[in-house]
């Protein structure tokens, strides 16, 4: 919920700087650094989003299983042993029913 809040906020504050540009073009510096907010913004969404999709290639599932705490879906975490990269991918509720059937 907070990324999707962040990610709103930039994007209106790039569309205001956008206008105050259009209305006073010496205050292009504004337009410069809301941009590059947004673009981290949008980098940090897509390049390290909590919930992926299952990696292909050398990924390895781990034993690691959590709820994450944004959404309250279940997580299990992949490691590549070749580069160390860690990804969390959430699991369908379907694959966690016998489980939760167990308890």
């Amino acid at each position: 919920m907070l990324g999707v809040f962040v990610t709103v906020a930039a994007m209106l504050g790039f569309t205001v700087a956008l206008v105050v540009v259009v209305l006073l073009p010496s205050q292009w510096p504004v337009l410069i650094w809301t941009g590059v907010v947004l673009a981290g913004v949008l980098f940090e969404r897509a390049r390290y989003g909590a919930a992926q999709a299952r990696p292909n290639g050398d990924w390895q599932e781990t034993a690691e299983r959590f709820i994450d705490p944004e959404s309250g879906r279940p997580t299990v975490v992949w490691f590549n042993p070749r580069t160390g990269e860690r990804r969390y991918v959430a699991t369908p509720d379907d694959a966690n029913a016998l489980a939760n059937d167990l308890h």
